[in-house]
């Protein structure tokens, strides 16, 4: 009897196994690929701007806005003033500017703008991943740890950023802040959820009991004092090329500090453009 119930056991064991997504090994095999029921509860992740890439995507985006017209000047100078305080960790308060720009884009067509971030992506960010970004996805994939965007930054630049950069791209696993949309697909001008500052923690709590998911086993890279409260909440947290005072706290934290280094300038001749690759 004995013997059964091992047998049976092992049974179950490689069922629950051949049911997982397959690990992964190079960034092309996700093209074009659904993303798998995936089995483990443990998760990798990761922040969008100066994490998986070494440069702001907000920044090129408001400078293709200025470019064009479609931008106010006291919208550029609230920019302005928050990429400064950003780039010294003192990010808070940014809401009120992302009400702001949510507003500016009111009756917009929502699939018009996810076709122009993208084409902001393709020119200008696809190629700035972090050297050491993809081998760090690839470590935890190879142990069955999901790997998910967890940004600020709109639903649009999160989900095109997670499908070129190589994480989960379901939009229900896009965890980012979300401008509303009406049933028509034409954006309101309101904010369904904020995931800047401590907003960041809650989103991302919110999807993990949605998940089945414990924040303590999980694992969350952000190089910015903005994310310190989700930093805190997770067990693995690891701070990347953090700014000045994430970098003092993480020390007085004992929290590993990493650098990934920068991406090559050089702009790729082909697109999407992938460095690790």
């Amino acid at each position: 009897a004995a013997g059964g119930a091992t047998a049976t056991a092992l049974l179950a064991v490689g069922q629950a196994r051949a049911e997982r997504a397959p690990v992964v090994d190079d960034l092309d095999d996700l093209t074009g690929v659904e993303d798998a029921v995936v089995q483990t509860k443990v998760v990798a992740f990761y922040d969008l701007d100066h994490t998986i890439i070494d440069t702001n995507s907000n920044k090129h985006w408001i400078v293709k806005e200025v470019k064009a017209g479609r931008v106010t000047p006291k919208l550029i100078l609230t920019a302005i003033y928050w990429f400064a305080r950003y780039a010294m960790g003192q990010g808070q308060g940014a809401e009120a500017a992302g009400a702001e720009a949510a507003m500016a884009y009111a009756g917009k067509s929502a699939k018009a703008l996810q076709k122009e971030v993208e084409d902001v992506f393709d020119k200008h960010l696809a190629h700035r991943m972090r050297p050491g970004c993809g081998p760090s996805m690839k470590r935890h994939r190879e142990n069955d740890v999901r790997v998910i965007i967890c940004t600020s930054s709109w639903q649009y630049a999160a989900r095109y950023a997670a499908q070129i950069f190589g994480l989960e791209t379901d939009d229900n696993n896009i965890i980012s802040s979300v401008m509303e949309e009406d049933a028509n697909g034409v954006l309101t001008g309101g904010i369904a959820e904020i995931a800047y500052g401590d907003g960041k923690y809650h989103v991302t709590k919110k999807w993990a009991d949605a998940n089945g998911v414990d924040l303590k086993d999980c694992y969350f890279y952000s190089d910015s004092m903005s994310d310190v409260l989700l930093l805190e909440k997770v067990g693995h947290p690891v701070v990347v090329n953090p700014d000045p005072r994430l970098k003092k706290h993480a020390e007085q934290r004992g929290w590993p500090i990493e650098d990934w280094g920068k991406a090559e300038e050089a702009v790729p001749d082909k697109k999407p453009g992938l460095r690790w690759r």
